[in-house]
């Protein structure tokens, strides 16, 4: 056998601690690269960006899932502060609620929310809440593509929305693809015919009222002085303002993107879209989409035109996420205009403005 000296043991003896060093590295590295290409929880959500301006609120700061189930989201109108750059997380994480901003002036305050929930209707779903408090009903506006709503022409939502000069605009009930039903539009009556569906009336008093398809009387609409009639439907309430829980008639039932319009009292209404066909957000059926309309506190709710026509513009952009690779041009959308006609009569109460 060989023998060693002391002078011949001593490196190799050094070079132990240096081995055992590098391993350790070598097993810390390997452990980031594999968190790094881990995929994100199905909760998260990208990073805001032009594309996806939404902005997301704090872990600590968020409500819990069972506060945005059963608390609807119209509360009073928040005060206009920038979030703290310290409370906004890098995603947007499960149940959490962002209140985007508000827009105010002497007869209008808008409050556009942000809602993800998973729990709820037990599947992914972002929806947005425009909840409008506003004093004069004629802020209320339809525009269509055409100027006559009876033409068949179509174009963009945002297009619309800018020739409108609109707060937020949402689809309307695609008129412009029907040759039946009765159009009035911000107090213009474009024809009067029976229709197919339900309608929705907007009373230039700031009533509305929705009437199920079979019992549309057009001299009893006529007679109320409405300001606008839709008819897409359908109506997703009863005469209680409970959620319906069928719905004869109507075939596009299962889950898809949705756009409806709410009334909670006169002079205080929302405008709500659903992002659907998307692993993000699947989307509502019809029946679910009541539910949610009742949880916000409407007495009345009507279904508008969905699918890849569900928009919602706010901000000068579109900003939702319309499904079908940025959704499809329709003939018509429904908007908040900032200002009132002048010397408009139709005023409908504070309803929650100061």
């Amino acid at each position: 056998m060989k023998n060693y000296s002391v002078k011949t043991l001593i490196p190799a003896l050094l070079l132990i601690p240096v081995i055992a060093g590098l391993v350790l590295l070598l097993r810390y590295a390997i452990h980031l690269t594999s968190s790094e290409e881990s995929p994100q929880p199905v909760s998260a959500m990208t990073k805001p960006s032009e594309s996806n301006p939404i902005l997301y609120q704090s872990e600590s700061a968020k409500p819990t899932v069972s506060d945005v189930a059963v608390t609807p989201a119209m509360q009073e109108p928040l005060p206009d502060e920038e979030p703290d750059p310290s409370e906004v997380a890098p995603f947007w994480s499960e149940g959490s609620l962002f209140i985007d901003d508000t827009y105010r002036s002497p007869t209008l305050t808008v409050t556009l929310t942000v809602h993800r929930d998973s729990k709820t209707f037990r599947k992914r779903v972002v929806y947005y809440v425009a909840d409008i408090h506003v004093r004069d009903v004629t802020q209320i506006r339809t525009v269509s593509f055409d100027e006559d709503f009876a033409k068949h022409g179509h174009g963009d939502v945002k297009t619309m929305a800018k020739k409108a000069n609109a707060l937020v605009a949402i689809s309307g009930d695609y008129c412009g693809a029907n040759h039946n039903g009765l159009i009035i539009r911000n107090g213009i009556v474009y024809r009067e015919k029976t229709g197919y569906g339900d309608v929705c009336v907007l009373l230039k008093n700031g009533e509305m009222e929705t009437v199920r398809k079979g019992s549309v009387n057009i001299k009893e609409i006529m007679e109320k002085d409405p300001w606008q009639v839709w008819e897409f439907g359908p109506a997703l309430l009863d005469e209680n303002g409970n959620a319906r829980k069928t719905f004869p008639g109507y075939e596009i039932t299962v889950n898809n993107p949705r756009s409806c319009i709410g009334c909670i009292e006169p002079g205080h209404y929302c405008f709500v879209v659903v992002d659907g066909r998307q692993s993000a957000s699947r989307g509502l059926e019809m029946k679910e989409l009541a539910e949610l309309m009742q949880s916000l506190g409407c007495k009345q709710a009507y279904n508008l035109d969905g699918g890849a026509s569900a928009h919602l513009y706010w901000k000068d952009r579109i900003f939702n996420k319309p499904s079908n690779n940025g959704g499809r041009q329709i003939s018509d959308i429904i908007y908040i205009a900032k200002e009132s006609y002048p010397s408009s009569p139709f005023f409908c109460g504070k309803a929650g403005l100061s």
